[in-house]
């Protein structure tokens, strides 16, 4: 159904076109009257089509069996970064409300506690979400930017809405709209909602991105570009440090793929060596999870190893 319903809008997403049925779940909302019709569905990926560190699920709504949009969650421990597009004949009215539904959903399903929405969805590059506004529909949610500069800017934007308002309907004038300069300057990074039992702040200047970005710049360095040599090198490396032989682990392809990813990332991190045997056990545990039937094992596991979310953390934010 999804499928069909991305094709006639000419749209795709890497998680419907390459979904796993297997996996599909129904979310189960509670009665008809507090669900108000709602329906949603989410799944995720097959192993060999999974991201390298990040979990995926892929989801859409349906209102009155109708459907109304899709929604994309891509996470790591406790923090995922969410997609959600409303079909523009479904936007207003509940948008809103079904949104916090879909959040309450995958948060449940993913075991996340800190959610971030990434700039396009706010209007960067994106016309779109410039002329609807989209950046306070997500901050009247409650999310907040991450860059100090943009929260700054935000509470500023924020008293001129509130004081021109008073004195516009005194003398019956529109009230002050946001320019779409402003709005754009706005969507220039990452809004996040952070839940009880998050630490706050710690995602603001997370991007996996900056995890590629120190691969390839050793790769180049130490590796002459050489990306077989330099996998080759990083997982006999973490082999030593974890006191495995990958041959001896009975993995399957996807898992020795995994065991490389990992080690492109940790091998050279000092502190892995200072882990406890629990603790290096528990990373192949959690490798080795990745290619689950259930991808949120492998996400759940994650949650469950602080030493490895402070080196990813370390390793993927901005300084």
């Amino acid at each position: 159904m999804i499928r069909e319903v991305m094709l006639v809008r000419y749209r795709e997403l890497y998680g419907t076109t390459l979904a796993d049925p297997r996996s599909v779940v129904r979310v189960d909302l509670g009665d008809t009257t507090a669900s108000r019709g709602l329906e949603i569905y989410l799944w995720h990926l097959p192993p060999d089509r999974r991201l390298p560190l990040r979990a995926y699920v892929a989801g859409f709504t349906l209102k009155n069996g109708v459907p109304i949009n899709y929604i994309e969650a891509i996470g790591l421990c406790e923090w995922i970064e969410v997609g959600f597009n409303t079909f523009y004949t479904f936007r207003g009215g509940e948008a809103g409300w079904i949104y916090a539904q879909v959040l309450r959903s995958l948060c449940t399903f993913m075991g996340s506690i800190v959610v971030s929405v990434y700039p396009y969805q706010l209007g960067h590059d994106n016309d779109e979400a410039i002329e609807s506004g989209a950046f306070w529909f997500y901050r009247k949610l409650g999310f907040r930017p991450g860059r100090p500069d943009l929260q700054k800017l935000v509470e500023q934007e924020e008293k001129k809405i509130a004081a021109p308002s008073r004195a516009a309907a005194r003398a019956h004038q529109s009230p002050y709209r946001t320019p779409a300069r402003t709005l754009k300057r706005l969507a220039a990074g990452h809004v996040f909602y952070e839940l009880p039992g998050s630490e706050p702040n710690a995602w603001d200047t997370f991007s996996t991105r900056n995890l590629g970005l120190r691969v390839n710049q050793r790769m180049a360095q130490h590796f002459a570009g050489d990306a077989a040599r330099m996998r080759a090198h990083a997982r006999r490396k973490l082999e030593n440090i974890l006191g495995v032989k990958i041959e001896n682990l009975n993995y399957r392809e996807e898992d020795q793929s995994t065991f490389d990813n990992f080690a492109l990332i940790l091998a050279d991190e000092p502190t892995l060596r200072k882990w406890s045997q629990q603790e290096k056990a528990a990373l192949l545990q959690i490798i080795h999870a990745k290619s689950h039937p259930n991808e949120m094992l492998y996400l759940h596991l994650t949650q469950q190893h602080p030493r490895l979310r402070q080196v990813l953390l370390k390793l993927g934010s901005s300084q």
